[in-house]
């Protein structure tokens, strides 16, 4: 058996059946998918920053 196979079979035999890997592996792209919207600031992501919380380069800074 192949590395890539063992990587696949582990985990179905792990979790008992396909489907029941899917789904688990469902669940931890919905959890870590939630954990980045609680960890990142949208603003930053965006380049946006609360007025006032960070001071706007003028023209001359820039």
């Amino acid at each position: 058996m192949t590395e890539l196979e063992t990587e696949i079979d582990d985990p179905i035999e792990e979790h008992g059946s396909e489907r029941a890997l899917i789904r688990a592996l469902l669940l931890d792209l919905d959890e870590l998918a939630r954990d980045g919207d609680r960890a990142s600031s949208k603003g930053f992501l965006r380049g946006l920053f609360s007025e006032g919380a960070r001071a706007v380069p003028s023209d001359d800074e820039a």
